[in-house]
């Protein structure tokens, strides 16, 4: 398999936790002439990052991606055996795609200090906290979104909130994780596999930030 990602995308993070967390060997590289240009479009039509290579299969889209892996290499499973509680998991992931990582997206041209706007900033915070409350009530956090168990809902808000917590604070803006998300995150920190994973994250966000203080 080969995987296209790169080092600062929070959805690359995702899929490079479910690959990790199944033990998965795939040759990772950077788009060609970057993601979005016509030499990539050549092998990923949608010229976007992740995407994942598998023989004649080409995917793009990160939900697509992870459960493909989870449905060809199905151990260990990230969703669970029942279809009402799988159906429960999807519906923790899509909130994560669609309602709180546009939120931290957000975010991105602010990080520029040409670009910042304060009052904007603020406003993101207050909605991605009423979408963190909503989660709160939807999931389980027993000890993980969905209960006993890592699921594909677990590993797109792990490098999603990490991704948000450094850019407030390079705002100088305070966020705090509701306590339910704090004692998840150190859970995933300490995790063998998902943790070095979040390290290797962390590190690219700091350089990208570094790098957007110069704009």
């Amino acid at each position: 398999m080969i995987f296209y990602a790169v080092p600062v995308s929070n959805f690359c993070a995702k899929v490079e936790i479910v690959l990790t967390l199944k033990d998965l060997s795939a040759e990772v590289r950077l788009p060609p002439s970057g993601y979005g240009s016509t030499e990539y479009k050549s092998i990923v039509p949608a010229g976007t990052v992740p995407a994942l290579v598998d023989d004649s299969l080409v995917l793009s889209e990160s939900d697509s991606i992870c459960e493909y892996l989870e449905e060809k290499y199905p151990q260990p499973k990230l969703l669970p055996t029942k279809i009402e509680d799988r159906a429960r998991v999807r519906m923790l992931a899509r909130l994560h795609d669609l309602k709180v990582e546009p939120l931290i997206r957000s975010l991105f041209k602010h990080m520029a200090p040409s670009l910042r706007d304060v009052e904007f900033i603020e406003t993101t915070k207050a909605s991605l906290s009423q979408q963190l409350d909503l989660l709160i009530q939807l999931g389980d956090f027993n000890p993980y979104i969905a209960g006993e168990k890592i699921t594909l809902a677990d590993c797109g808000y792990a490098p999603s909130l990490l991704l948000a917590q450094k850019m407030f604070i390079e705002s100088t803006i305070n966020f705090t994780l509701p306590d339910e998300f704090i004692t998840w995150q150190e859970r995933l920190n300490q995790h063998s596999q998902i943790g070095p994973v979040l390290k290797r994250y962390g590190l690219a966000v700091d350089e990208w930030i570094a790098l957007k203080r110069t704009q």
